[in-house]
């Protein structure tokens, strides 16, 4: 039977007593799954009329030009539209090779670096690269390598473990190298990146990367003993490394570094100061709490149904990175309460398509890919809301398709894209039996 044929006939036939066929049962058709493309459509247009709301006085004051900020967005967008149209109608299969997830590592590790001794400092951190008078964030491009490099990994380590080619003689040798290759190696792999990234410093990206990591790798099917193991040994590994550099720093260094962290510390104390009614727990003063305060008046004025789209009083200079950060406080102030639930309902389904599409994928590849890039977007977008509601501290993290962010946005298109391309050609094709 010819390759194509394979693609659409099963191994399922019957035959007559005459030996021509009775029936079999054919493949159904490769289709995208078009939950998940009417919930990313619907973010990005939703995304995009409510960021020309809240971003139209900030563009006009700083650009003079009131859809300078949704122009920008649009751009990239099409841009990631477009990308993600040509991934999604590539087979999935095409990706899984170690070239790719090889050469996705080596520029992620590149740009971190990239980032760290070029970058341009902005309110403090240093996280974006200029390109032709165009800020790009390479921290974006990372968090979509990473969950690619862990989902190509595992699935070349199972392809050379089905080849018997990383088989040792002794019982008690193969655990633990089975624990090196499962864990040690690409967790040491995953850190030496993230160690990069929080040394800009950027701690959201860092704490994004760390919970993608770790779902990306529960998905993989790893025996217990080899977490106990190869956990073990990163753990040693890191300590004795980590404690080297850092002994073998100078007091200027040192200090430098701890300055970089300071920024924590404060988000810790707003966070606390704002949960706590004891005047000896204020840890924060009034500026450092400005901005968390006006979001939550923000969302408090919205009511049920909101002051009316487009009639927000924040946006007027008084919450600062209204456009950007914040972009959630002003949807529930002006669509109030139903506004503000309609967003988290809309992640909510392309949490439950994604994992969906991930539950039901024909490889290992193809799953960690979906619930890695389901769980990026989705993580980042409660988080967002989480911050902005005064739920968990300050982290500096956006509203994916919401807030303004050109390169975010034009990668989250990517990894949508990746999961549509899984939903089209990854996942486990039913049959349908046909009477010839």
């Amino acid at each position: 039977m010819s390759r194509k044929m394979k693609d659409v006939v099963s191994e399922n036939i019957d035959f007559r007593d005459d030996g021509r066929i009775k029936s079999l049962d054919v493949y159904a058709p490769q289709r995208v799954h078009f939950g998940i493309v009417i919930i990313a459509l619907a973010m990005m247009a939703f995304g995009m009329v409510m960021l020309f709301s809240a971003s139209m006085p900030n563009a006009y004051t700083s650009q003079g030009n009131a859809m300078y900020y949704v122009v920008h967005q649009g751009r990239f967008l099409l841009l990631g539209f477009v990308v993600a149209a040509v991934i999604t109608f590539l087979p999935i299969k095409k990706f899984d090779k170690w070239p790719f997830f090889v050469a996705m590592y080596v520029m992620a590790v590149f740009l971190a670096i990239l980032t760290r001794v070029m970058g341009s400092v902005i309110n403090g951190s240093r996280r974006w690269i200029i390109i032709g008078g165009v800020s790009v964030q390479p921290s974006e491009f990372i968090k979509v390598a990473i969950v690619f490099f862990i989902a190509g990994y595992r699935s070349f380590v199972q392809r050379l473990r089905k080849q018997g080619k990383l088989q040792v003689n002794k019982v008690l040798s193969q655990e633990t190298f089975d624990a090196l290759i499962d864990i040690t190696i690409p967790g040491g792999l995953v850190m030496f990146c993230l160690l990069i990234v929080v040394l800009q410093p950027h701690m959201s990206c860092f704490l994004i990367l760390t919970a993608i990591s770790g779902i990306c790798f529960l998905c993989c099917g790893i025996p217990l003993r080899s977490w106990i193991r190869g956990g073990a040994m990163l753990l040693a590994v890191s300590v004795v490394i980590g404690g080297i550099l850092y002994l073998s720093m100078a007091e200027s260094e040192k200090k430098k570094l701890q300055k970089n962290f300071t920024h924590v510390v404060t988000r810790i104390n707003i966070f606390t100061t704002m949960k706590s009614d004891d005047e000896e727990d204020q840890k924060a003063n009034e500026d450092e709490m400005y901005q968390s305060n006006q979001s939550i008046i923000a969302i408090g004025s919205g009511g049920m149904r909101g002051v009316g789209f487009g009639n927000t009083r924040q946006k007027y200079m008084y919450l600062p990175e209204a456009h950007n950060d914040y972009v959630y406080s002003i949807i529930c102030e002006e669509l109030g309460f139903v506004g503000g639930v309609s967003v988290i309902l809309l992640f909510w389904m392309f949490m439950l398509t994604g994992f969906l599409v991930s539950w039901q994928a024909d490889s290992l590849f193809t799953r960690i890919l979906t619930a890695g890039y389901t769980s990026l977007i989705t993580l980042q977008a409660f988080l967002n809301i989480g911050v902005a509601i005064g739920a968990i501290p300050p982290t500096g993290i956006t509203l994916p398709f919401f807030s303004f962010g050109g390169t975010a946005n034009f990668f989250f298109m990517i990894a949508v894209g990746m999961i549509l391309s899984v939903s089209r050609s990854g996942r486990k094709r039913k049959t349908i039996k046909l009477v010839v």
